[in-house]
């Protein structure tokens, strides 16, 4: 998201300081070929300034498909201090079209704009993987494709293992605990629904709820003890402008030798922390030896503000355990 690719529509030459830059008629997928620092360099950007712009949006995960599509204003906002270069690199941007109107992304693929390129995030529920999501994934027992440079990696459900999900390592006790926690969520997955339900009463509107499952790489495998952390999560995708709300999944595993995991969190949308607008969640599981959780929780969204989320976590407690940790993920978002 290795494999052999056809041409590439940036070429890049350096020749000392300069730089020639050429573009092919045909927007092409978002692959290795140009980066952040190639862009802001290309914009005129030059010397410790450039270095500074490129340390920070390393450390926000900003690439160069999250830099095409930012306003000048939120320029300012991740670091471009300078308003020369401000200026700078949102006119080179501008210049840039949307790649998507040409994108060839299949089987329910999401195009995804990029700089004088496109990228297809694939459905995990269409079975297909790849540049355009265009090959089946060959994962077994219910296992997902995510595309990666050398091709895909299968992302294996509970109790699963291997490069495509054949091992099954969980005792029939594991299995007979899980199908318990399965039940659960089940039932916290209609409760969802009937939210949903209520949210299109009210709004006499036609409500629908889209199944995600996409990586929240700042809060994937998140491993706390005596720690109070905020962290600013990108949604990875672009959301439709009829979004409402969307959906987010918490799931706990610890492995203790008597010891305790908590983690006690709150989570809302970058500008709105209105309390109604929260969701908050209290993970505490005593002197177990060893457990797995999944929660599912509904955020209201407005696409007029930023496509961030808001994770701050208020307590949190690791003690006697060498595996406990938590992952949260993007698993759907409701439009009207």
């Amino acid at each position: 998201m290795g494999l052999t690719f056809n041409v590439f529509f940036v070429t890049f030459i350096i020749i000392g300081t300069s730089a020639i830059f050429t573009e092919a008629k045909q927007s092409s997928h978002c692959l290795r070929g140009i980066t952040v620092k190639d862009i802001l360099m290309l914009a005129g950007i030059k010397g410790a300034d450039l270095l500074s712009y490129v340390a920070k949006m390393k450390a926000e995960n900003i690439d160069q498909a999250v830099l095409s599509s930012l306003t000048y204003k939120q320029l300012g906002k991740i670091g471009i201090s300078k308003i020369g270069d401000r200026h700078k690199l949102h006119k080179f941007l501008s210049k840039d079209g949307n790649d998507c109107n040409n994108s060839v992304c299949k089987n329910k693929g999401i195009c995804r704009d990029g700089f004088r390129c496109f990228s297809c995030i694939c459905d995990p529920t269409s079975g297909y993987y790849g540049l355009t999501c265009q090959r089946k994934c060959p994962c077994l027992n219910g296992g997902v494709c995510k595309t990666v440079p050398t091709g895909f990696k299968c992302v294996c459900p509970p109790g699963y293992s291997g490069d495509l999900c054949k091992v099954k390592y969980l005792t029939e006790k594991r299995l007979l605990q899980l199908e318990n926690s399965l039940t659960q969520l089940s039932s916290k997955l209609k409760q969802t629904e009937k939210e949903v339900e209520t949210l299109k009463q009210k709004d006499r509107g036609t409500w629908r709820l889209h199944r995600t499952n996409e990586i929240l790489n700042q809060l994937e495998k998140l491993q706390l003890n005596n720690a109070q952390r905020t962290y600013t999560q990108k949604i990875p995708i672009i959301l439709p402008s009829k979004t409402r709300a969307i959906i987010i999944s918490v799931y706990c595993y610890y492995w203790n030798k008597n010891g305790d995991t908590f983690m006690d969190y709150v989570t809302h949308q970058k500008g709105n922390d209105d309390r109604s607008a929260r969701a908050e969640g209290n993970n505490r599981h005593n002197n177990v030896h060893g457990n797995a959780f999944t929660y599912e929780q509904m955020i209201p969204w407005n696409t007029t503000l930023p496509n961030e989320l808001i994770f701050k976590v208020t307590y949190s407690l690791n003690k006697g355990g060498v595996y406990s940790w938590y992952r949260i993920r993007l698993v759907g978002y409701v439009t009207d």
